[in-house]
């Protein structure tokens, strides 16, 4: 099945599950009760924390972290887990891995716009942010559903990503809907 975040980011042939972390959770797992789920793609765009990615670029991901500001600079702590990986199959690791850049996502309810932040997530290996994508991991891995991620860069997390993801977001559905109508998602 593929799922998409929705509101402003339906993405056609993917079912929206909700936007931020906890609508994201909450819709995916209403969802799984709903009906019989063999394999979960989220489709979705996503800001780059390394300015090597190129915007309007695809990537591909098992992995997700959900990482706060305020963890990065030692200001609080969580007793969560805060890394996730799914448990796809060998042969869609190898076929994803010829398609696509692997990344590791962050998830947040919010938007990265402060380069430190980014340093800090591009030093831990960590290369772009999702808001929805560590709930899909966390609710797939509870029902035991393998699940990855296809992304497309719409901005560079710092000053100017709300201006940049406006003026991207049309263009990464597009290239997302094409990925998908050409039988990339495996």
């Amino acid at each position: 099945m593929i799922v998409c975040a929705g509101r402003s980011e339906i993405i056609s042939y993917a079912v929206p599950i909700g936007v931020g972390l906890i609508e994201a959770s909450m819709g995916l797992m209403r969802l799984c009760l709903r009906e019989y789920v063999e394999k979960l793609v989220f489709v979705g765009s996503a800001g780059a924390y390394c300015y090597e990615i190129p915007l309007l670029s695809l990537c591909v991901s098992t992995r997700a972290a959900q990482i706060e500001s305020s963890f990065i600079f030692r200001s609080s702590y969580t007793p969560l887990d805060n890394y996730i990986e799914s448990n796809v199959s060998q042969e869609t690791l190898q076929a994803k891995a010829r398609c696509l850049r692997d990344v590791i996502v962050n998830s947040s309810n919010y938007i990265t716009m402060d380069s430190r932040i980014c340093a800090a997530m591009c030093g831990v290996g960590i290369m772009v942010e999702n808001m929805e994508f560590f709930s899909l991991l966390r609710v797939a891995q509870d029902f035991n559903i393998p699940a990855y991620g296809v992304f497309c860069i719409t901005n560079y997390c710092d000053t100017n990503a709300q201006k940049d993801f406006i003026a991207n977001h049309t263009v990464a559905k597009q290239k997302l809907e094409a990925f998908i109508q050409q039988g990339n998602i495996l």
